[in-house]
């Protein structure tokens, strides 16, 4: 998977160049990668973009553009703010992207953590994990239903109905994002993948989740999260997993192909089936030729 990344004074503006976008996109697919992404900001404040943040187009707009010029690669929020909307116009923006992209859609759910966006979206913070609970429940009833009939913490639906349908049934893919308990409870019971936070720890203070910093971590939170699979009835195999390792998956690093090769089999040893792949974002022709360079030397033969 590939985050795009939106970059407006780097490069002369080339990263938001429309016929950019598609050739990324279409590129992408080419080289055999199985899916693009964008993720969810959509009232960042300017202290925080300031301070390492980054720019976002409107999620499912910008997907459903990229599931225009392909045929193949899942379209992935990476991940969606699910307490920032109300739970039936998400799912409405869901299932649009999933019947325009031909049923590709994937979607990983977050719960959020910057406050002032939340505040600038009139939002209760506090009230952030029950909003997402029952968002996620709203949504599959929505998906299942003719007529829904529900009052929730902030709505009143009586009698509403989702048309069209999602192409696949009964939903998209729905999974996590984060690395707190709760969580890796909701994966547990409910969810279809996991997608793990890794990195320095600064970056998970930032996001208000525990630190996964190195491989080992990684592996021991795989292993907690299987505990709670199987006392769930579930397992490992019943789940996706995504999740980064270092420099391997960071194309601007530089990390030979074997190293590269060596360090991803060792994900996937641990029960890792995705990872996301980070492109150099000085110069967007740059970018391409890593993404080329990724795909013959390590990819094709990661698969």
């Amino acid at each position: 998977m590939v985050e795009y990344p939106l970059l407006s004074n780097v490069d002369g503006g080339s990263w938001l160049d429309p016929e950019n976008i598609v050739a990324f996109a279409t590129n992408v697919e080419a080289i055999g990668l199985d899916a693009i992404s964008l993720t969810d900001h959509p009232a960042p404040s300017k202290k925080w973009l300031e301070g390492g943040g980054h720019e976002t187009l409107d999620p499912f707009v910008g997907l459903a553009f990229c599931a225009a010029v392909t045929s193949r690669i899942r379209l992935m929020t990476y991940l969606v703010v699910v307490p920032y909307r109300n739970p039936l116009l998400l799912a409405k923006s869901m299932t649009s992207v999933d019947v325009l992209s031909g049923g590709r859609a994937t979607f990983v759910l977050g719960t959020g953590y910057l406050r002032s966006e939340f505040a600038a979206l009139g939002v209760e913070f506090d009230e952030r994990n029950e909003l997402f609970d029952e968002a996620v429940d709203v949504m599959k009833d929505l998906w299942s239903t003719d007529s829904l009939s529900r009052e929730g913490r902030h709505f009143k639906a009586v009698g509403q109905i989702l048309s069209p349908r999602p192409v696949q049934r009964p939903h998209p893919p729905l999974w996590l994002g984060g690395n707190s308990s709760i969580v890796l409870d909701r994966v547990a019971r409910w969810g279809q993948g996991w997608a793990p936070l890794t990195g320095v720890p600064v970056v998970a203070r930032t996001a208000r989740t525990p630190a996964i910093s190195s491989d080992e971590d990684l592996g021991r939170m795989i292993g907690e999260l299987a505990g709670r699979l199987e006392a769930n009835g579930r397992s490992l195999t019943d789940i996706e997993v995504i999740a980064n390792s270092a420099e391997a998956t960071d194309l601007g690093s530089p990390m030979s192909a074997p190293e590269r090769l060596e360090r991803l089999q060792g994900l996937a040893a641990m029960g890792v089936g995705w990872t996301g792949v980070g492109v150099p974002r000085g110069s967007f022709a740059a970018a391409l030729d890593a993404l080329h360079q990724f795909g013959e030397e390590v990819a094709t033969k990661a698969r």
